[in-house]
């Protein structure tokens, strides 16, 4: 290599004996790297150049051009072409610093755009399947496999809040191992409202106090959560849980909110229509089954097994609203109610059938169980004598049918036969029990 001519190149020129030493380099590639001409010759090229995807030179690759950055700047870079000189190899080496950055930039650039692509197409697929959920526990197992594949997590698990006021686990595992509670972990993002990402667990401990333990102690990474929350309604939380390192770029939170917006808005429409179909199957002002599901539920006791049929009137309900109004006369019917839950066992049917009437199905063997149920509640429909009450005390007539095992009434008729009992014990002055005749 002529020295003068290699050092009046804007390139840099680099000899290299077999086993990777370098024996010349030119002025350019000295400043370039940063160290003197002497302190270059007889160590490894690859002290100075890294191969940006690949190791240095292997064996069964051509001349080149590869793009090399510096072994101690990576975000400068020189373009490297290798040509065979006898038994050594020269290097040519071209300044590509501005060309490697906006390269870097554009491949960075593609593949954001091919995750939004990607995580565009994965909101859209979970919105159709959230419309497809019947159920709460259907939709956030949903949510649940959703969130692990946008994030590549191992585990997601959804956090839902109960209609009786407490939290649990709808879809995915308790990843922390009973260390912390539902609760917490909802509360978490629920107050906030909005995505919350750990990165480690100091970062969890300084995010909640006892989280960064938890995670250590479960072997939990890292984690994103997002509340579900639709028109001032908590709903819960969905937290994805990584058991290996994990950063979240720019779209993560965005992607969150989508997901999580939508769960929450299609919990919003399975809870509105859980209400609906309660309210057309049951009584507003007692909470107990209308006439309208009596019927279907007694139609399949009836061709199931046996049963005793209650028809229940309450005795002098009338003047109970027009003395102290209806307001008062809905707080009886309700009271009722209760009584009437408290009489009997669990699996039997209590509903209201209209105005006053109620109507008990119980499913018995013996007809002397139907006896029992029924002064049961006539007892307790009675009340306390010892405990004065601000209305007059509570009676009912009660009429009782029975339709044995294997009988061929239907459930109308069943209800009838009681029906007129009742009418017989209302006519002997109420206040008891009759029951149909054969």
């Amino acid at each position: 290599m002529d020295e003068d001519g290699a050092n009046a190149l804007p390139v840099g020129l680099v000899r290299l004996r077999r086993s990777g030493e370098i024996s010349e380099a030119n002025r350019w590639f000295s400043e370039w790297v940063g160290t003197a001409l002497d302190g270059i010759v007889g160590r490894s090229i690859d002290e100075f150049l890294v191969h940006a995807q690949e190791d240095l030179f292997p064996a069964d690759v051509g001349p080149g051009p590869w793009v090399m950055l510096h072994a101690r700047e990576h975000d400068r870079a020189v373009m490297v072409s290798r040509h065979r000189d006898g038994a050594d190899d020269v290097l040519v080496i071209a300044e590509a610093s501005e060309r490697f950055r906006a390269l870097t930039d554009l491949r960075r650039r593609y593949a954001l755009a091919d995750r939004t692509r990607t995580r565009l197409e994965l909101v859209m697929d979970t919105s159709v399947a959230f419309s497809t959920a019947s159920t709460e526990e259907h939709l956030a197992e949903i949510l649940a496999d959703s969130t692990a594949r946008a994030y590549r997590a191992e585990e997601s698990t959804v956090y839902l809040h109960e209609q009786d006021g407490t939290s649990a686990i709808a879809a995915g595992r308790d990843a922390l191992g009973g260390r912390l509670d539902a609760d917490s972990l909802i509360g978490l993002v629920s107050e906030p409202r909005q995505v919350v990402k750990v990165v480690d667990d100091e970062d969890g401990e300084r995010l909640m106090t006892g989280l960064g333990s938890a995670m250590k102690a479960a072997g939990i990474r890292a984690l994103i959560a997002a509340p579900l929350h639709h028109e001032e309604i908590d709903f819960g939380a969905f937290i994805s849980w990584f058991h290996h390192e994990r950063t979240f770029d720019d779209e993560a939170a965005p992607l969150a909110e989508a997901l999580a917006g939508q769960a929450a808005q299609a919990l919003a429409t399975l809870r509105l229509q859980a209400r609906l179909a309660h309210a057309a199957t049951h009584d507003e002002v007692t909470g107990l089954p209308n006439r309208r599901l009596l019927e279907t539920q007694m139609g399949e006791i009836v061709s199931a097994t046996g049963c005793a049929v209650l028809f229940i009137d309450l005795d002098g309900f009338k003047s109970v609203n027009d003395r102290w109004g209806h307001q008062a006369g809905d707080r009886m019917l309700h009271d009722v109610a209760q009584r009437l839950l408290t009489g009997v066992r669990a699996g039997d049917l209590v509903a209201r059938y209209g105005g006053d009437e109620f109507v008990v199905v119980c499913q018995i063997s013996e007809p002397s169980v139907a006896v029992e149920i029924t002064e049961r509640i006539l007892t307790l429909l009675r009340g306390d004598p010892t405990r004065p009450s601000t209305h007059q005390p509570l009676s009912a007539s009660i009429g009782v049918a029975i339709a044995p095992p294997g009988s061929e009434l239907v459930a109308e008729q069943v209800i009838r036969r009681a029906d007129l009992a009742m009418y017989r014990a209302k006519t002997a002055g109420g206040n008891r029990i009759a029951f149909a005749e054969d």
